[in-house]
């Protein structure tokens, strides 16, 4: 024990003298010199020793460099574990998009404990059934949802309070671990196979799934990340997808990475986002199409001096949309993923690829999830019934399986419906699809969202895609309404943009100049807001039962 004290002494007196050592941890003795598991924590220790003086964060008028980034973490780990954390506990995240969040991405699993983000726009009910569920023991909480936590929760959690203010008492509490361990005390070498976090899906229809992200997962997902959105040692990323979204999409793995920059936005203000734009020099950011409709609509909307790619993920932008935002030189990336699989996982074409197509199919292309990124395997499009891949016909439906690096390991507590989703050893989606000639993806339609109308299949995407290719429509949803002859016929429900109209004969002459008749709707319903989960997705199956109860109220 004396020994171990004096090398332990040591090795913190080299932590406190030399930049180097401090940042240096160890090979697991009993793996061999060509075999170090893929941890994304490793990231910030490469790149804290290669860019010490380097901006890493910025959040309003702070800013910390690189070197700074990993004294924080390490203040961070060393709280966890005066607070008695230990491999595998798990820690709660409950915050917006603030410096705390990138920090516990690295502090928490660098000790071996697990990060359980939860969604910020949650009831009270729900979050505290995903602390139970996950048995989470200490919560990094900002403090404006404190009165989000039931009071039982708040007398069996450990906080650590977070604020977005300059009084932060987030900060005071890193300065307790200030001066203890050194990176090399505090490392816990990880299995692959292990967990580093538990990301809990919307719930929509029941209790919300525990999935399990794996430090492979995470790893070989922000290395996708890298390659396929051209991410470098110059790229400052806007921080507009909630990171409680499959760990920020692996993006706080991926800019560390690569030395490049995070931009914070604690809630969205597209006034903020466009003077982030030019103050910032933001060259990157992501969110659903209903954000970018309200960053290129928005009054302070111009042409930017650099490039900015966005990534676009949940459905398809509207060709007029992508013709505005290129003109504000604004490139969309159509992406596609789950939650199951540590976030985006297919990509859709580089534009060079088609440039040579007319404009229009150009469109039609990009909004294809297209094809699997280069970590994971082929993606297949399987006949539900028989298990086999369906003909690349761009046709065919069938559901999007997965296999490869990017898949959780499972459902966390969950032994059944992991069984479920890993049937015929592949993950199965959910999502309808078809597959063309060139192996990529179409989405059709989520399997419970497919409207079969007299027998035949119509997408509802492929309708909502027609819809918004209309300038005065904001938004739209499309399900399944009651129909005596038919069964069920597609009823459309749009938002339209302020000082806009547009009249239902209008909607659907547009969409039998482009559509089957069978495919245009049979209803129109303008509305004011179309509802959504806590995590910005369209709830259809709203709109689909009061649909569905409105005809039971007239037959009864």
């Amino acid at each position: 024990m004396q020994v171990q004290k004096r090398v332990n002494q040591i090795r913190h007196h080299l932590a406190s003298t030399d930049t180097s050592s401090s940042l240096r941890v160890p090979h697991h003795p009993d793996l061999p010199p060509y075999m170090t598991p893929l941890n994304p924590v490793r990231f910030l220790l490469r790149s804290a020793q290669t860019y010490p003086n380097k901006v890493a964060v910025i959040d309003g008028e702070k800013k910390y460099t690189y070197a700074t980034l990993a004294e924080r973490c390490l203040c961070l780990a060393n709280v966890l574990l005066n607070m008695g954390i230990k491999k595998g506990d798990r820690v709660g995240i409950l915050c917006q998009n603030l410096p705390a969040v990138v920090e516990a991405h690295y502090a928490v699993p660098a000790i071996g404990a697990i990060t359980v983000p939860l969604n910020t726009r949650l009831a009270s009910a729900e979050i505290e059934y995903i602390l139970n569920h996950s048995g989470t023991t200490v919560l990094l909480v900002q403090d404006i949802f404190l009165d989000q936590l039931s009071e039982k929760a708040k007398q069996h959690l450990k906080l650590i309070h977070v604020a977005d203010s300059p009084n932060n008492p987030y900060d005071q509490t890193l300065t307790t671990g200030m001066h203890q361990k050194s990176w090399y005390e505090i490392w816990v070498e990880p299995k692959e196979t292990d967990t580093i976090s538990v990301n809990y899906t919307s719930g929509s229809t029941g209790r919300p799934k525990g999935v399990q992200a794996t430090y492979r997962g995470g790893y070989m997902t922000a290395i996708a990340d890298i390659i396929h959105m051209n991410l470098t040692f110059h790229s400052v990323f806007l921080f507009t997808v909630p990171m409680f979204h499959c760990n920020g999409w692996a993006y706080p793995w991926a800019l560390v990475a690569t030395g490049g920059t995070q931009v914070m936005l604690a809630k969205m203000d597209y006034g903020v986002i466009w003077k982030l734009f030019e103050e910032a020099g933001v060259t990157h950011y992501g969110g659903a199409p209903t954000v970018q409709a309200e960053i290129i609509n928005h009054s302070l909307a111009h042409r930017l001096p650099r490039p900015v790619t966005v990534m676009v993920g949940g459905s398809p932008l509207a060709g007029s949309v992508i013709k505005r935002m290129r003109a504000l030189n604004i490139h969309p990336v159509h992406i596609y993923g789950l939650t199951e699989t540590h976030g985006p996982s297919t990509v859709t074409y580089e534009p060079s690829i088609i440039d040579h197509l007319p404009e229009s199919e150009q469109y039609r292309h990009l909004a294809r999830q297209g094809h699997a990124m280069v970590v994971t395997d082929e993606m297949q499009v399987v006949d539900r019934d028989t298990g086999k891949a369906v003909p690349c016909d761009g046709e065919t439906i069938g559901e999007v399986c997965y296999t490869g690096n990017q898949l959780m390991s499972g459902y966390f507590r969950d032994p059944e419906a992991t069984r479920v989703a890993f049937r015929n050893n592949m993950f199965w989606s959910g999502d309808l699809a078809v597959q063309h000639p060139d192996g990529t993806i179409e989405l059709v339609d989520r399997s419970k969202d497919l409207i079969i109308s007299g027998g035949e299949n119509i997408s509802s995407i492929e309708l909502e895609n027609t819809l918004m290719e209309l300038e005065p429509i904001l938004e739209c949803a499309v399900v399944a309404g009651p129909d005596d002859r038919w069964g069920e016929r597609p009823y459309a429900f749009i938002v339209i943009k302020k000082g806009q109209s547009l009249t239902d004969d209008q909607v659907i002459k547009h969409c039998r100049s482009r559509l089957a008749g069978f495919k245009c709707p049979s209803k129109i319903k303008f509305v004011d807001v179309i509802p959504r989960t806590s995590t910005g997705k369209i709830q259809k199956f709203v709109l689909r039962n009061e649909l569905w109860k409105d005809r039971e109220r007239r037959i009864n």
